[in-house]
């Protein structure tokens, strides 16, 4: 294996790595209007943008002080801020090179790419088309995203507003903003159907410094010599896989195909000098019909057992089996008939394709069963559309899958349902990678819009996430096998675009 790169932590921006992780996160969206006093208030930001060793740092200091108090600490708090740039918006501000960018989606803009994610096409004036967005199509392109984060609501507001007219006075306008707040209390990481989320992140590759085991994501992979080689050259931890820094940093090496543990020669992203330690930013408004899905679950249960696929099935259990893991995270593969409650000691560690056969230290719950055949966990199952793990998929053995994994970084927004019924609530998504259409886009129209991918069984598109309407996917229960009616629309795209979050010295080197 190769040795791991040191990465340029204070010329990356903290919300690539290690993401800011606060309560509130603010999204100002800003269209540039005077491009010269634009670039320079762009400019003038350079210092007050968090990098990752700051962001590193800051949540090393408050883990810190937790463990010395006891609790969380009350007067202790960052706001972090970082920025991204549109396509358009980096031609208004005369950024050289951006044709050198080989992505077309980021050149083009989601507004142009979006039916080709599963939303209505551009024109036809249904629910989740672009025409219908808040913002993000037709004279609402953003230019900039400010994202602002931190556990004070009140501080984040004033910055938010002093960051707003600060901009306006100096060339640019307000689009929208996207306030986005954890869940209260123990709905804490959980999006708003119920399921924990968040839960499976991969490990970026490298290091903070020369020292050779100075890893910038901690490996704690217990020392049990059954890990062997193999596992522990390509995890970080149990059933998180280290993926090479350039499938989402730009200026370093990707993986070589077949093989995690190796990085391919001269595999860097394509793109202009200055891209260097930045990255594609997905951005994704999405609105959840959460009563809608809840109805669903309620009359999809009943009907199942009444036609005898398990008199016992509850709404719970369904709606574990259309995400592959229960509301509390707890892993179908690992119980499909209990959630097991919250807990992080086994909730990554499973597979789908070959059993777990070494336990985990103080883990009593069973190891799971293989299930090749979807049995356990539907192959239409949300978390195995888009993260396959050891399945093989139509585009190779297992391997291939760390090449198509983000780094995301998304919020929930809007109140909860029993406080305002009417009112619209959903997810801010948001992801980082250097690749948008291999990527991003390709796990949106080749895995999670698609029934026959990645596993050529007709298994159904993903019943969370997809935008279809009235499909169906298959569940299997025993030698009983079902075709459940989908209606989707459940979750429904109202606003975004793709950006690009480049290095710190961008701003004040090429503005």
């Amino acid at each position: 294996m190769l040795e791991e790169p040191v990465l340029d932590l204070d010329d990356i921006q903290g919300n690539i790595l290690p993401g800011f992780k606060k309560d509130s996160q603010h999204f100002l969206f800003l269209q540039i209007v005077d491009p010269e006093p634009a670039r320079l208030w762009l400019k003038s930001l350079a210092p007050r943008l968090w990098t990752a060793r700051e962001v590193l740092a800051a949540h090393s200091m408050w883990k810190a002080m937790r463990l010395k108090l006891g609790h969380e600490p009350d007067n202790l708090d960052f706001l972090f801020l970082n920025c991204a740039i549109s396509a358009q918006g980096l031609k208004k501000l005369g950024v050289p090179d951006i044709e050198k960018f080989d992505d077309k989606a980021f050149k083009r803009g989601l507004e142009e790419r979006s039916s080709s994610l599963g939303d209505p096409p551009r024109g036809s004036g249904e629910p989740g088309s672009p025409e219908t967005w808040i913002f993000g199509a037709g004279s609402r392109r953003p230019d900039v995203l400010l994202i602002l984060a931190t556990d004070n609501l009140d501080w984040a507001v004033r910055v938010e507003e002093e960051l707003i007219t600060s901009a306006q006075q100096q060339g640019l306008q307000r689009i929208h903003v996207d306030r986005g707040r954890v869940r209260p209390g123990t709905l804490a990481g959980h999006e708003h159907f119920g399921f924990k989320d968040g839960i499976s992140h991969p490990a970026i590759r490298g290091r903070k410094s020369i020292a050779p085991d100075d890893f910038i994501e901690s490996r704690t992979l217990p020392e049990d010599s059954a890990f062997d080689d193999i596992y522990r050259s390509r995890f970080a931890a149990p059933g998180r896989p280290l993926v090479w820094p350039g499938h989402f940093l730009f200026g370093y090496l990707r993986q070589k195909s077949d093989e995690p543990e190796s990085s391919r020669p001269n595999s860097e992203p394509s793109g202009p000098a200055w891209a260097v330690n930045g990255s594609f930013l997905v951005y994704r408004r999405l609105s959840q019909d959460v009563q809608r899905f809840r109805t669903f679950l309620a009359e999809a249960s009943e009907t199942l057992g009444q036609n005898g696929f398990d008199s016992d099935l509850t709404p719970e259990r369904l709606g574990a089996l259309l995400v592959g893991r229960w509301a509390s995270g707890w892993p179908v593969m690992r119980d499909p008939n209990l959630d097991r409650g919250e807990q992080e000691l086994g909730e990554n560690y499973f597979t789908f394709t070959e059993a777990t056969t070494v336990s985990l230290p103080n883990d009593p719950y069973p190891l799971n069963l293989p299930d090749p055949n979807g049995l356990i966990c539907p192959f239409a199952a949300h978390i195995r559309k888009v993260n396959p793990r050891d399945d093989a998929t139509d585009i190779g053995p297992k391997e291939r899958t760390f090449q198509k994994l983000l780094l995301r970084r998304g919020i929930t927004f809007g109140p909860e349902i029993e406080d305002k019924p009417q009112a619209e609530r959903g997810l801010l998504f948001v992801a980082f990678q250097t690749s948008i259409v291999d990527q991003f886009e390709f796990l949106m129209n080749d895995w999670v819009n698609d029934a026959n991918k990645p596993h050529a069984n007709n298994g159904g598109v993903d019943p969370i996430i997809s935008a279809a309407r009235n499909t169906k996917i298959s569940l299997v229960n025993g030698t009983n096998k079902f075709d459940l009616q989908i209606p989707g629309g459940w979750v429904m795209a109202t606003g975004g675009e793709y950006m690009f979050a480049p290095g710190i010295r961008f701003f004040s080197n090429v503005l």
